[in-house]
């Protein structure tokens, strides 16, 4: 369960402090199980001319008993303790303070001045900050609690968490050459497509912030893009 920790003029949420014990416990252990397994089933694996690494399987086959149950127990221990790592790095914390706003997930690390926020939304697992001229000032995936975040920003003064996207309406499908669309945009539009298609996260990402630099605001839904304009500065 999500949890919140409150010091002086900030308070953040993030996931309850026993997950990152238990990821880093229990991902090894279910690793290190699978790595025994996998001395069970190694002899069966090479009598699958589909399967890949065959070669790395006879290698492994033609260890002596001993070392090949080692080994095979380090290796699931040693992709264990990586996905571990992984998890623990995606893990999503969100700072709320009386100047502003932290959300940090993996390399994404945004702070966006509490003067600058207009409104904040939750909605299809996504958190968005909007500025004042209706511009999208952050985004990143949410998995967290939302009555937490909730009671968070009321407590230092941001009000209600909305819990749909306010300009959802104005929202448009892209497709090539649209009407509207401020000079270069379409360019990047397209650039992005092809990033989503490919699941591209940090183009995608990088994109979304030169769209943004236009007053171009844009969702994702099915790998389709939506965009809509912020008002002028």
């Amino acid at each position: 369960m999500p949890t919140e920790n409150t010091s002086g003029d900030r308070t953040v949420v993030a996931d309850a402090p026993w997950t990152v014990p238990a990821v880093y416990t229990a991902l090894p252990l279910l690793g290190a199980a699978l790595g025994w397994g996998l001395t069970l089933v190694a002899e069966w694996i090479t009598g699958l001319s589909w399967f890949p690494f065959q070669g790395l399987f006879e290698l492994f086959l033609r260890l002596p008993d001993a070392v090949e149950l080692l080994a095979g127990i380090a290796l699931g221990l040693a992709v264990g303790v990586f996905l571990a790592l992984w998890v623990h790095h995606e893990m999503l914390t969100v700072t709320v303070g009386r100047d502003g706003l932290r959300l940090k997930r993996g390399d994404f690390d945004e702070e966006v001045p509490r003067a600058e926020v207009a409104s904040v939304f939750v909605e299809d697992k996504l958190l968005v900050v909007l500025g004042h001229r209706r511009q999208e000032l952050a985004q990143v995936h949410f998995d967290l609690n939302r009555d937490r975040l909730g009671e968070a920003l009321r407590r230092h003064g941001y009000g209600l968490l909305g819990t749909a996207d306010p300009f959802g309406a104005q929202l448009r499908r892209w497709v090539p050459g649209a009407d509207g669309l401020p000079r270069g945009a379409d360019a990047l539009l397209k650039a992005r497509a092809h990033a989503l298609e490919k699941s591209n996260e940090g183009d995608v990402r990088e994109l979304r912030g030169e769209l943004a630099a236009l007053g171009v605001v844009v969702r994702d839904r099915d790998k389709k893009q939506y965009w809509r304009l912020a008002d002028p500065a």
